[in-house]
Formats: structure tokens, C-alpha cells, sequence
């Protein structure tokens, strides 16, 4: 539209972002520069299929997108003085599955990759079978349940509506010179005023240093927004698939340390860029993994001729 600004590409850090830093930079290059602008109707059509190829997600990715996005509705409502019964989020979870599949099997995602459901496996021309899709439908079906058992929600429902801070809210806090982008799933003030951060998890087990990262990045973010101090903070992940439930203490050295594999990780991105006032990246600078088992699950393999 005339006059309307066009967006930046302006560099910014995320722990999914540091993920795929770590795994392949050729897809990070593709990710966060070769796809840019692919939103665009007028966008060439090698970026633009960049961009449908960057909105792609694997089947166990969009089990762990619908338990969240439900999980979500529960929580909100709950912060509402509403709770949602356990077979209506059931029911809402079975009518997002309908129709994401059907958007990703027809391929009408491609209008709107980044806000329809487009399926890695349909793209690959991969399998997917009735039976696997009535056993993703029961695991996620069976994760919305475990929900409403866990500490973490029974809390919440003991507190009442207004310990309910936040739900899954994008934001963004300034951290060693960068905007560090955040989301924690629901923030949780106690009555003693201590917060409480929850992450809900979809996966395997997962307690593990990663996990310990991000819910410290969610600390520092706690910390900056609400004034919070360290010894106020407690971070719970609650692995809804397993029914685990893991606590992490985050002290000052905890966050301390969350700030400085951020400076690194920054570094390491930064120094990779043919401009990095203007955040330019060259493709040859970036070159694919080695590690051709992470190709298997990988967006880009047919960017990269691997498909």
C-alpha cells in the first residue's frame, strides 16, 4: 500500500533461533534471511517457497502447536473465572485437528503459510496413514486431560482467576545490547507475591539443560517486567504427554548464566553477517550441516536438493 512502511529485517535473538543456529546454518539462513519478504504477493518465487517451506511443521510439531493452543484457551479462561471443561477442550482440540489436516492435505496452506497448517510430510509427499493420525488424535487428546490434573493448573484454580499474570504472551525484553524475544506459556503470581513460570511440554522428557535455558530467559524476563527478584522465581515444566512434572530453582547464577550463552550465542550470529549494521547475510557464508540425519526432519532439504 503507498505509503505504508515496508517491514526490517532487524536482528534480534530467540532460544528457538539459537536452536537452528546450532543445528544447520544453511537452514538458518534460510529461516531468518533467504525467506524474508516471502509473505509478499509480488515476492520472487524462490523466496516465497522458502516461506511456505519455513512454516512447515512435522506431525509431532503440530501435536505439540494444538495441545498448546488448547492449553491456552483453558488457561485464559480460567484466568477469566470461567473454567473450560475438560470435553469441550477435547472437542476444540478435535475440530482444530480436522481442520489443520485439511488445509495441509489440500494444499490450501500455501495461501497463508504462516497462518494455515501445512504439513512437512504432506509437502515430502511423505505417509501418513490413518492410524498414525488416530494415534496423534489420542495423544493429544490424552495430553489435554493430564492437564487438568497437574499441580500447576490445580494452583491456578486454587488461586483464583487473578493469579493468572499472563498466557503465552509474545514480548520482548533487552538483553546484552539485542531484543531477546520471549513467550512463556502462563506466568503465575502466588498469594506471597512470588511468580511462577510453567512450560508445558508435548515431547519426551525433557528435563535437561535446554529446558533450564529458556525457563531462565523467561526468569530474566520476569525479573525486568515484574520487578521480580531471583529468589521469588520458580519455574515448573509439566510434561503433559509423559505426566511429569520438573522444578527449576532459578537463581541469580541461573539467569546469570541464561545472559551469557545470549552474549554468545549473539556473537556467534553476528559474526557470520556481510552487514551487520544493516543485519545482511550471504548464503556462502552459511554452508549446510554434515549431520545429514538432521536433514531428515529438516524444512529446507528440497532447498537444499535433499529432499
Amino acid at each position: 500500500m503507498p505509503g505504508q512502511r515496508e517491514l526490517q529485517n532487524e536482528f534480534s535473538w530467540s532460544k528457538s533461533r539459537d536452536g537452528v543456529f546450532n543445528t544447520c546454518l544453511r537452514a538458518y539462513y534460510y529461516h531468518y534471511y533467504g525467506s524474508w519478504n516471502g509473505w509478499r504477493h509480488d515476492a520472487p518465487s524462490d523466496v516465497r517457497e522458502l516461506y511456505v517451506m519455513k512454516n512447515l511443521q512435522s506431525v509431532p510439531m503440530w501435536t505439540g502447536a494444538v495441545v498448546h493452543d488448547v492449553v491456552r484457551q483453558a488457561v485464559q479462561a480460567l484466568g477469566e473465572g470461567q473454567p473450560l471443561p475438560v470435553d469441550l477442550a477435547l472437542v476444540s482440540a478435535g475440530q482444530r485437528m480436522q481442520r489443520d489436516f485439511e488445509e495441509s492435505r489440500t494444499g490450501r496452506f500455501r495461501r497463508r503459510p504462516n497462518r494455515m497448517c501445512g504439513l512437512l510430510e504432506h509437502y515430502y509427499d511423505l505417509p501418513v496413514t490413518n492410524e498414525s493420525l488416530q494415534e496423534t488424535m489420542i495423544s493429544v487428546g490424552g495430553c489435554i486431560k493430564r492437564l487438568y490434573g497437574t499441580s500447576s493448573y490445580q494452583k491456578m484454580l486454587h488461586l483464583g482467576p487473578n493469579s493468572v499474570v499472563e498466557v503465552e504472551k509474545l514480548e520482548s525484553v533487552p538483553l546484552c545490547g539485542c531484543k531477546v524475544w520471549v513467550s512463556p506459556d502462563v506466568i503465575v503470581r502466588s498469594k506471597d507475591d512470588s511468580l511462577m513460570i510453567v512450560d508445558w511440554k508435548t515431547g519426551g522428557s525433557a528435563f535437561s539443560e535446554a529446558t533450564r535455558l529458556q525457563l531462565a530467559i523467561y526468569g530474566i524476563y520476569a525479573v525486568q517486567t515484574y520487578g521480580a527478584s531471583p529468589q521469588s522465581l520458580l519455574a515448573v515444566e509439566e510434561n503433559l504427554r509423559l505426566g511429569e512434572e520438573h522444578v527449576y530453582p532459578l537463581k541469580e547464577w541461573v539467569l546469570e548464566e541464561a545472559r551469557k550463552h545470549v552474549e554468545s550465542s549473539i556473537r556467534k550470529m553476528q559474526a557470520l553477517l556481510h552487514d551487520r549494521v544493516r543485519n545482511i547475510a550471504l548464503i556462502r557464508d552459511f554452508p549446510m550441516t554434515d549431520n545429514l540425519v538432521a536433514c531428515m526432519g529438516c524444512r529446507f532439504r528440497r532447498a537444499c536438493e535433499r529432499a
